[in-house]
């Protein structure tokens, strides 16, 4: 049973390489330069909690602006503000 499964694991890593293979001779062959993706943890950690931040701010401001569409006076038809 583990010798399919390590047979499994090595037949993607092949076809992953073979598809960055051609990928990248590709590049190539059209004179592109070829980047490496984003490998700094850190840095790929920062970006999705400054997104996750800016989706909760802009989450606020949507409620924020429907309770103004929706003020008539009273507390009626408003929505809480989330905490951000």
């Amino acid at each position: 049973m583990e010798t399919i499964i390590i047979c499994t694991i090595f037949g993607v890593f092949i076809l992953l390489s073979y598809t960055l293979g051609l990928k990248n001779g590709q590049r190539l062959s059209k004179k592109e330069d070829i980047t490496l993706p984003e490998c700094n943890p850190i840095k790929v950690v920062k970006k999705e909690i400054e997104d996750h931040e800016l989706k909760k701010k802009q989450e606020a401001l949507e409620v924020m602006m429907s309770n103004i569409d929706n003020y008539d006076g009273t507390s009626a038809g408003q929505k809480d503000i989330p905490d951000f």
